[in-house]
């Protein structure tokens, strides 16, 4: 990936990968303004190495003319409006993905605070765009989910300075270990049930505790087991239990930022560790599937800026 010769400039090979993750147009894919197609070309002027460029020869009488148009290789590509090199940025990206500190990343990488606080922003909208807004429903006919809540940011044995905390709804399925993970204002019926229709297929078997906004799962399409966590852990009877989710928790909250964790970034944060538990459970790499994603989000040939959400505003505080 970081073969070249100033470490900065990308090389053919990582161009074609670049491609195969639709990141980049292939030839003939891509069209100057007055549409024709472009061809990638080597540029020395270039930041990045190649620019696209319109070589087109037309004739009108005894004039040639060659169009000669020049276009940036990243325009409307995830490494567009970055003046970072698209090494350092491809580098960025597996940085973020290995759950490394900011300071270490900046250090790495010789960029300053505000910058990789913008890209640690433009990960999250990747990775919440794919598992999120296109993320598909689990359960089933058959399949097992377990339901719960926790509430992030909690004082430990009610000592320190006050945490508001953010509670986060979340289900887990047996066996694929499946899974969605949504921060929520209320635990009422409304909003539990809301989630639910929108991250379970309907005839799933659910199992939950006993709260009370789950009394009408039965009712809406779902076969609903509840344990009674005051008295056992296992039902003795229906020998359901939610053992997978509720170890589930303490592997969700530990690569969370600890310490300037704002709440408008937790719907970012959750997405990120559903990606990188879906790639470790298909056997995927996450970086590869990460650049998926950020090429069906950024599709240079379909260019669409994302609206900026409150989730994704930018954050002032570091991310430890």
């Amino acid at each position: 990936m970081f073969e070249s010769e100033d470490g900065l400039k990308i090389n053919a090979n990582v161009l074609e990968q670049l491609q195969e993750w639709n990141l980049i147009p292939c030839e003939g894919q891509y069209l100057c303004a007055r549409g024709h197609p472009l061809k990638l070309l080597e540029c020395t002027a270039s930041s990045d190495g190649f620019v696209w460029r319109c070589r087109k020869i037309s004739k009108s009488g005894k004039q040639v003319r060659t169009c000669n148009q020049q276009i940036s290789l990243r325009k409307n590509t995830f490494f567009d409006r970055s003046r970072l090199s698209m090494v350092k940025l491809i580098a960025f990206s597996y940085f973020w993905l290995k759950n490394v500190t900011q300071d270490f990343i900046i250090e790495e990488l010789s960029i300053t605070r505000p910058t990789a606080v913008d890209w640690c922003n433009f990960c999250r909208e990747v990775v919440y765009d794919g598992m999120v807004v296109k993320g598909r429903k689990i359960g089933g006919v058959g399949s097992i989910v377990e339901i719960d809540e926790s509430k992030f940011g909690r004082r430990k044995y009610h000592r320190g300075h006050a945490v508001e905390g953010q509670w986060v709804f979340g289900g887990v399925e047996r066996g694929t270990n499946k899974c969605f993970l949504v921060p929520v204002e209320k635990r009422d019926k409304e909003t539990l049930l809301a989630v639910i229709k929108n991250w379970i297929l309907p005839n799933t078997t659910i199992v939950s505790d006993f709260w009370k906004a789950y009394d009408c799962l039965s009712d809406e399409g779902y076969v609903h087991f509840k344990v009674n966590h005051s008295v056992n852990f296992k039902d003795p009877e229906t020998q359901q239990h939610t053992n997978t989710i509720e170890g589930f928790w303490r592997h969700v909250k530990y690569p969370m930022p600890q310490y300037h964790r704002n709440k408008k970034f937790f719907s970012g944060y959750l997405a990120k560790f559903m990606f990188v538990r879906h790639c470790k459970h298909a056997g995927l790499d996450p970086l590869s599937n990460f650049f998926k994603l950020a090429g069906a989000l950024y599709n240079p040939l379909n260019p669409y800026m994302p609206e900026e959400a409150e989730d994704f505003e930018i954050e002032v505080m570091e991310e430890e």
